[in-house]
C-alpha cells in the first residue's frame, strides 16, 4: 500500500511539474511581447516630449488642417509638400485621403516620426456635434468601423492592437481660403476630437527606410461607405549637418 501511495504521489508530482512547464512555455512569449511588443516604437502609454499619443494626434490635426489644400501633404502625390510647416523634435507623416500613394521623401536625422494608420477627427465646423461628448461619440463611431490596420517598418510588422487613442478636445484653425475642409463661411476655427490608430517611431538611423501603412473601415456613417488608405513610404533619413 505504501509503495502504491508513493508511486501515485510521484506520478502526481511529475504531472504538476509538466503542467507548470507548459504554462511557462505558453506565457513566456506573451510576457515578452507585452514587455516589448514593438521595438523602436514609443510606447503608447508614454509621455513623449511632454505629450501623450492623444496630445500628439491633436497636434497632427492642427498641423495638417492649417495648410492650404493646394500644398497640403494629404493631397500630395510627389512628396513635394511633406516639409510644409514641419518643426520641432517630431516629424509628421500624413498618410493619404486619396487612396494609395507611394512617396520618396527626405527626413532630417534625429527626428521622431509620428503618423496615423487610420484616423478621424470630428468637429463642430463640419457639423459633427456641438459638445465634446457629441464630437467624441462621432469620432469613435467612425473608428469603431475599422476592420483592417497594418504597419510594416523595414519589413517588421507592428502590433497595433493597443495603439488606438483618442484626443482631448482641441481647437484647430483653417486657412480662410482654399482650406482642405472646403469651408467657405467664417469662423475658420473649431473645436474637435480625434480618434484612430497612431504610431510614434523613435528616430531612425541615417539612410533608407521603408514604411508601409494600410487601413480600412467599412460601413462608415453617414452613407455606409468604405474608406481605404494605403501608403508606401521610402524615407531617406538625412545626415545631421555639422
Amino acid at each position: 500500500m505504501k509503495s502504491l501511495k508513493k508511486y501515485l504521489f510521484g506520478k502526481k508530482l511529475r504531472l504538476n511539474v509538466i503542467a507548470i512547464i507548459l504554462v511557462i512555455m505558453v506565457l513566456a512569449p506573451m510576457v515578452a511581447a507585452a514587455e516589448k511588443p514593438n521595438p523602436g516604437v514609443v510606447p503608447v502609454n508614454s509621455n513623449f516630449h511632454g505629450k501623450t499619443y492623444g496630445d500628439w494626434s491633436a497636434e497632427w490635426w492642427k498641423w495638417v488642417l492649417s495648410i492650404p489644400a493646394d500644398r497640403n501633404p494629404l493631397n500630395d502625390t510627389t512628396g513635394k509638400f511633406t516639409t510644409e510647416a514641419q518643426s520641432g523634435d517630431v516629424w509628421f507623416l500624413t498618410g493619404s485621403w486619396i487612396g494609395t500613394k507611394e512617396l520618396k521623401i527626405n527626413v532630417p536625422a534625429g527626428k521622431a516620426i509620428f503618423f496615423p494608420i487610420i484616423n478621424a477627427e470630428c468637429s463642430k465646423i463640419e457639423g459633427n456635434g456641438n459638445t465634446q461628448k457629441e464630437l467624441r461619440a462621432a469620432a469613435k463611431a467612425l473608428i469603431d468601423n475599422v476592420t483592417v490596420k497594418e504597419a510594416i517598418i523595414d519589413g517588421r510588422r507592428l502590433n497595433l492592437d493597443n495603439y488606438r487613442v483618442a484626443s482631448k478636445l482641441f481647437y484647430f484653425r483653417l486657412p480662410a481660403e482654399n482650406n482642405i475642409l472646403n469651408v467657405t463661411v467664417p469662423p475658420y476655427s473649431s473645436p474637435a476630437v480625434s480618434d484612430g490608430y497612431w504610431i510614434m517611431l523613435k528616430p531612425l538611423s541615417e539612410g533608407k527606410h521603408k514604411i508601409y501603412i494600410y487601413g480600412k473601415a467599412e460601413h462608415v456613417p453617414p452613407d455606409n461607405s468604405e474608406f481605404v488608405t494605403e501608403m508606401n513610404y521610402t524615407l531617406n533619413v538625412m545626415p545631421k549637418r555639422c
